[in-house]
């Protein structure tokens, strides 16, 4: 059987020297190799041949021109395309499917999608097409930055820092980029280069953007080969890190980590895999957990966790932090590599009730974002079956979530029900922060019934518990339910308020949940909007980035519209 033919989308098109007249094969063939699904020809007419004098007619031709463009002359008939199958190879496609060891060989990784084409008078492809060079170019960050991370955790200092140096090329103005580079010039010993790296990123930022980078690009420059002094025993690294797990719990994330990490250094030192898994296993989920200025030292640590894991034929670690791993990518927006991780997670698990409790509510979260809601629904409901006693630590968080499809699919009943299961769980075991996510999501759905005076009672306790335990996330889903709330109560100068307050709250680098980040300012682009307020013109802009960059399909088409 022949090789599939490949075929470059990004950067400039190239097929090894077949020419194409025009720029419309090459539309027809991106959109084609892009789609979830067969498209209609109708579709096509639409996007690009409607102010044609034949519309089928320019289609037929085209069609023509892609079947050459493939090597098929049979391919493509019928009134509903798809590309045939293994005919060719895309650049887009391979990167579309989120594996970074394929994705940083392509040639044109870090190209725009069809580089330099324009299409006048098709508006509607125009806006498809600037939706998918955002969500490649986003796919093509998460694919160097995962590769940075798997080389610094296996010691390949020299390739860390050549992925790094390609991720701030692409987008220097990104701290999480930045970040990576000082840490992979600092872990590699050459602080010099770490130092130089910080100065450049701290007068670009102040260039540009009239501000200092986050502090997790400073703190980066702390990081140095490990070194550990004295004899490393097994018994001092598992107090060490019984120590560590008890700050955590005790919420002194910051004692914890250092605990942690001098677990870490000297579990290395003792040459037992598995326990040196273990404690990459504990500092990478508290760093996790701490926020975004530790966030990438924490998956440098878990990926070492899963390569020591493996190692060690250790399958439960390494499922447990594919796990955190997912996590994190959901609360970031990146959607394809938590559900790669996911599948792994399970491939390595044992299937035991709270590995598909804690699967379930990841990927529930995840489908929920991109748009998904019956398939959330359904994988929420898989999760809260595998727990029928409601013991797992996560189902107050799953429930609030499944409350939260309820609430977007306007089936406020099932939205009540997750919700004050949510409340009655956090409440019987004394998680008092916790309860402030239902009632958050409780306010709204108060507010989408009208009952505007238990909402504002709601979202204010949410909100005063949110602040207690520092949750940008809950902090966020109550602020703007308040907006939502002075919307409904004819007061738009306090809902326009509050809901600035929640797209403050809700900023990226304070590492919460993005998808509620983009929640909050479609909320208060539209509000804006009508209130001929200048800023809904920035909120409209980024959110919309976010959304399309992500793949949040829902947001994604409820901001085409404000945007009219």
């Amino acid at each position: 059987m022949p090789a599939p033919r490949r075929i470059r989308l990004l950067g400039r098109p190239n097929a090894g020297g077949v020419q194409l007249r025009g720029n419309k094969p090459w539309a027809i063939t991106a959109y084609l190799a892009l789609a979830d699904a067969p498209v209609p020809r109708t579709r096509l007419i639409s996007l690009l041949f409607d102010g044609a004098q034949d519309p089928a007619g320019a289609l037929r031709w085209n069609l023509g021109q892609v079947r050459r463009l493939l090597g098929r002359p049979g391919a493509l008939s019928g009134s509903v395309l798809s590309l045939p199958d293994g005919a060719v190879r895309f650049d887009a496609g391979v990167l579309a499917a989120a594996r970074w060891q394929d994705a940083v060989e392509l040639e044109g990784l870090g190209g725009e999608l069809l580089e330099g084409m324009q299409f006048p008078g098709c508006a509607a492809f125009e806006t498809w097409l600037m939706g998918e060079r955002r969500r490649l170019a986003a796919l093509t960050e998460a694919a160097l930055q995962e590769a940075t991370l798997s080389a610094l955790s296996v010691g390949n200092l020299d390739d860390g820092v050549g992925y790094a140096s390609r991720l701030v090329t692409l987008n220097p103005l990104a701290d999480t980029h930045q970040e990576l580079l000082i840490r992979a010039y600092a872990m590699s010993g050459d602080l010099s280069a770490a130092r130089r790296q910080l100065e450049s990123a701290v007068r670009l930022f102040r260039r540009e953007l009239g501000c200092d980078p986050q502090p997790s690009v400073f703190l980066a420059a702390e990081a140095g080969p490990a070194k550990v002094a004295g004899l490393s025993t097994p018994a001092r690294v598992r107090a060490l890190l019984e120590a560590g797990q008890a700050q955590v719990t005790a919420g002194a994330v910051g004692a914890a980590v250092q605990v942690l990490r001098a677990a870490c250094e000297e579990a290395d030192g003792t040459q037992d895999a598995a326990l040196a898994a273990t404690a990459h296993l504990a500092l990478g989920s508290a760093l996790i957990g701490a926020g975004t200025a530790r966030h990438q030292e924490g998956e440098i640590a878990l990926q070492r966790a899963i390569n020591l894991a493996q190692e060690a034929d250790h399958q439960a670690t390494a499922a447990a932090a594919y796990r955190n791993l997912a996590g994190s990518d959901v609360l970031r927006g990146i959607y394809p590599r938590a559900d790669r991780r996911l599948a792994e997670a399970e491939s390595l698990g044992s299937g035991e009730a709270s590995e598909v409790v804690e699967v379930a509510a990841i990927r529930g979260v995840s489908l929920l974002d991109q748009g998904d809601i019956d398939a959330a629904i359904a994988v929420f409901r898989h999760g809260l079956d595998a727990d029928p006693g409601r013991e797992h630590g996560f189902l107050p968080i799953m429930l609030s979530h499944a409350g939260r499809a309820g609430l977007l699919a306007g089936d406020f009943a099932a939205a009540r029900g997750h919700l004050g299961q949510a409340l009655q769980i956090a409440q019987t075991r004394s998680w008092a922060g916790v309860t402030a996510a239902p009632l958050a999501l409780l306010g709204h759905v108060a507010v989408a019934t009208g009952d505007l005076v238990t909402a504002r009672g709601l979202l204010e306790e949410a909100l005063a518990r949110a602040c207690q335990v520092g949750d940008p996330c809950w902090e966020t889903w109550a602020a703007h339910g308040l907006g939502l709330q002075s919307a409904a109560s004819g007061d738009p100068g306090a809902a326009l308020h509050h809901l600035a307050d929640a797209v403050a709250r809700s900023r990226p680098a304070r590492g919460g949940h993005l998808w509620s980040h983009v929640w909050a300012m479609t909320d208060a682009a539209r509000l804006g909007l009508r209130l001929s307020d200048p800023r809904h013109v920035a909120w409209l802009e980024e959110a919309l980035a976010i959304a399309q960059r992500c793949g949040m399909r829902a947001l994604t088409s409820q901001l085409l519209k404000v945007s009219g």
